[in-house]
């Protein structure tokens, strides 16, 4: 038979500011990337939207 190539994967995490994702972070780094893997990890960072300010009078 031949030769079993290793599949390349492209995995995604979302992360933020919160605690949420910095855990799944961890843990995708310890369940599922592998050392001498060839998966590309590709970190989304999602920014927390700037406070839109307004005039009281609406000018």
């Amino acid at each position: 038979m031949g030769e079993v190539s290793e599949r390349e994967r492209k995995i995604v995490v979302a992360v933020d500011e919160g605690e949420e994702s910095l855990y799944a972070l961890s843990w995708c780094l310890k369940n599922v990337i592998f050392e001498n893997s060839k998966d590309t990890l590709i970190l989304l960072y999602a920014r927390p939207p700037r406070p839109i300010y307004t005039a009281m009078d609406g000018t």
